[in-house]
């Protein structure tokens, strides 16, 4: 547990270890960012069971403390107009806030400090046991003190810090909807800690001086503490689905967030974690963004809607934002703003992304064997596992003089591959004009000499003519399996990349019947395979007097069937 969210009237303050970020809700609903490096954690020695308990109570409350202050200060006081409505602003709930926890004070020692005592002894009467009577007295006094707990939920600024609190919940547990409440959150941890302490006070009732009682309840109640953070720990780390019990503290202190809560949250943990993974990177001192916007904000706001879209790995907002601002994934770690037009075009991108169209095809490039490639509609974006076809061509390769013909070549992306790092003359063919014309931009722009022909396989191919080498990546996929792909495959990707026929076989098939006219008689041919097709594939061309290897790709999946003749 690293990570720490304190609840503010109109904000919160989370702690990623030693560092901390207040963030805010201004009257004019921007977002306001400020960090620090602070000196102790919320828990300085996490690992040691029940001192960790103890210096949670001790610094967690310094702190809970502190944000309310901060987020005091940091809020300006608004012109009042002339209706009363008018000026009840942010300041003023903090006001009414006070006011609230110090009646809350007032009612806790006058009545479960006075009544309780006098109403257990009613309620049990005079024939049972003293141990009775005080178990009796237990129950009133923390039933006594919900109802206390209640008092306060009915004031809107105690809700309202209650909302934060709540949505620091859901930053922490990554959700968005308010369920799985942590039991070691600082309010529900206090609530729980005094429930304890009021029952086994009352239920001890030890007999001492006024000025000795006064000692010795501190340090039951410091011992509580310790037992209680246990618990909530216990609870946190190992029952989460049991989690249940926690709902009878929680339930006090936790409220409902809109969405400007929950990003409020967002946004000081990612600013959090942002500290933590970069030591260069700089303390926001002040308020100093003018017009432009907190990087944490925008990078929380991307995160939320892609998780919501369901795109789960954190590199795609990593990669989105860096497109963006053409920087790279540790560039943009480092940026506490952006500019007011940046951020609306990374807002123009999400969009786009959200509704399943790739990166790759939405900046029209991407990345593949160290080079860069430009991508469209007309071509399928080349995939990470396809680099191993290339890598083991080129381990074939070494550096001789051969003749390589790529089939199905698409964004040319592995003749390209291939030429560029080797000293082969490469041929590229593919059916499609429109695939060939990309192809063509890309050997430019790689600064490579390739033969582009437009061919249906062999169709078109010089007759007679022997490749040393031949490497294919054909369409694979089943047609009836096409509708199940994900939105950015089968919407955003050209289908004739992608369909391979009825059993997903059907170039396979050709490519068996055809291409020993094509190759050389010490000839090597590397073809990359779908999941579960090496064994037919393999079968196809068993008549041929080739040797086969097959070889995993990073996922452990037989991906590329290499056949050797000689």
């Amino acid at each position: 547990m690293n990570s720490f969210i304190f609840p503010c009237f109109n904000g919160n303050l989370c702690f990623v270890q030693n560092n901390a970020v207040l963030c805010l809700v201004r009257n004019n609903g921007s977002i306001f960012v400020q960090s620090y490096r602070t000196k102790y954690k919320p828990i300085p020695h996490f690992r040691i069971p029940f001192l960790r308990g103890l210096e949670y109570l001790i610094f967690g409350t310094f702190y809970f403390f502190w944000g309310l202050y901060l987020s005091f200060k940091s809020t300006p006081v608004p012109r009042i107009n002339k209706k009363m409505s008018d000026s009840l602003n942010i300041k003023s709930s903090y006001i009414f806030g006070v006011v609230a926890f110090l009646l809350a004070i007032f009612l806790a020692v006058v009545f479960i400090g006075i009544v309780p005592t006098h109403l257990g002894y009613a309620i049990s009467g005079s024939s049972l046991s003293i141990f009775v009577k005080k178990l009796v007295i237990a129950i009133v006094k923390v039933v006594m003190f919900y109802l206390i707990l209640l008092f306060l939920y009915s004031f809107s600024s105690m809700r309202k810090l209650y909302k934060f609190n709540s949505a620091g919940n859901m930053a922490l547990n990554g959700q968005t909807k308010l369920s799985a409440h942590r039991a070691t959150n600082y309010l529900n941890f206090i609530v729980f800690c005094w429930s304890l302490n009021y029952f086994v006070v009352s239920l001890l009732g030890i007999e001492v001086s006024v000025w000795l009682k006064a000692f010795v309840n501190v340090g039951i109640f410091a011992l509580i503490s310790m037992i209680a953070f246990e618990i909530c720990y216990i609870l946190d780390k190992f029952l989460k689905k049991y989690s249940y019990p926690v709902l009878i503290t929680s339930f006090f202190v936790t409220s409902k967030p809109a969405g400007t809560e929950l990003q409020t949250a967002n946004t000081a943990l990612s600013e959090g974690n942002l500290m933590l993974e970069n030591i260069r990177r700089q303390v926001i001192n002040e308020d100093s963004q003018g017009g432009n916007v907190a990087f944490s904000l925008c990078y929380s706001e991307v995160r939320e809607k892609l998780k919501q879209a369901g795109i789960e790995d954190i590199a795609e907002t990593d990669w989105l934002i860096a497109s963006v601002l053409n920087k790279n994934r540790a560039e943009i770690k480092l940026l506490t703003q952006i500019s007011r037009s940046d951020y609306k075009q990374i807002q123009r991108v999400l969009e786009r992304r959200v509704k399943g169209e790739p990166i790759d095809k939405i900046f029209g490039k991407t990345e593949f064997y160290g080079l860069t490639f430009k991508v469209n509609k007309d071509v399928l974006t080349p995939r990470k596992e396809t680099e191993i076809l290339v890598e083991e061509a080129l381990k074939i390769i070494g550096k001789e003089k051969v003749e390589v013909l790529d089939l199905c070549t698409g964004s040319g992306a592995i003749a390209i591959s291939i030429a560029k790092n080797s000293n082969a003359k490469v041929t590229a063919s593919d059916i499609s004009e429109d695939a060939l014309k990309v192809a063509k931009i890309n050997a430019e722009l790689n600064e490579v000499k390739i033969n582009f022909v437009c061919s249906d396989l062999f169709n078109d191919i010089k007759k007679g003519k022997k490749y040393d080498i031949i490497t294919c990546n054909p369409p694979y996929i089943k047609s009836e399996d096409i509708k199940t792909l994900d939105r950015e495959v089968k919407d955003f990707d050209p289908h004739i990349a992608l369909d391979g026929g009825e059993d997903g076989l059907y170039f396979y098939r050709k490519l068996s019947e055809q291409i020993q006219n094509f190759i050389s008689p010490k000839g090597v041919i590397l073809l990359e395979i779908g999941k579960g097709q090496e064994k037919s594939v393999k079968k196809l061309f068993s008549k041929s007097k080739f040797s086969v290897r097959i070889v995993k790709d990073y996922s452990g999946v037989q991906r590329v069937i290499i056949l050797e003749r000689g």
